[in-house]
């Protein structure tokens, strides 16, 4: 096989692509994707979807140490790819090979182990508050998609563990049907935006 994915064992071999370069590692990233999982099955579309995303990710972050939180397995394929694993990914989903998922064990890129949507930014506040704890300062990126923001753990109301963006000393305000107002980072973006919007009376 040539091009330039084979020549990539790491994030490390891309830092130093130019932008015709990256364009063509997408493509042909794209091409091994849809060849493997055409064997193998898996998820087809969510990974296609990614992969400027995740060569961007890999371009400007320098992971492992910077932590990359995917929000499901799904979207992982090419950043499994990109971190070490051309060489066995037509093993992918068979017993013994390469994980359909981000795997802790597999990988030293694979930061949390997740097989469902909606975790990453829970997943990703307690990488970060892990982090603070240490003194540390590295970034902790969630990549959120694969209709993960209609699921309750990216939405959490207060009683259901604090959520991204949530006052821990606020007692949560009750809405006229004696539920919880949603809170966090999310809610406050989409309340926000409501507002000002021109369509708003």
């Amino acid at each position: 096989m040539g091009g330039i994915l084979p020549g990539i064992g790491g994030p490390q071999d891309i830092k130093h692509l130019t932008g015709d370069e990256l364009t063509r590692l997408c493509s042909e990233l794209r091409e091994q994707i849809i060849s493997s999982v055409s064997r193998t099955g898996g998820h087809l579309g969510a990974s296609l979807g990614v992969v400027e995303l995740t060569v961007a990710l890999h371009k400007v972050f320098e992971s492992p140490r910077d932590k990359i939180v995917w929000d499901v397995g799904h979207q992982a394929y090419g950043h499994k790819l990109l971190t070490g694993r051309l060489a066995g990914f037509d093993t992918l989903r068979r017993r013994g090979g390469v994980s359909g998922f981000p795997k802790r064990s597999e990988s030293e890129h694979d930061t949390f182990g997740v097989g469902h949507a909606s975790t990453a930014i829970s997943a990703a506040v307690g990488r970060a508050a892990a982090r603070d704890a240490r003194g540390d300062t590295h970034p902790v990126v969630a990549v959120v998609g694969d209709g993960a923001l209609t699921a309750a753990p990216a939405l959490r109301r207060p009683e259901q563990r604090r959520p991204a963006g949530h006052e821990p000393d606020r007692h949560p305000e009750r809405q006229q049907d004696g539920a919880s107002r949603p809170t966090g980072a999310i809610s406050k973006y989409l309340i926000a935006h409501h507002q000002r919007s021109p369509l708003c009376a």
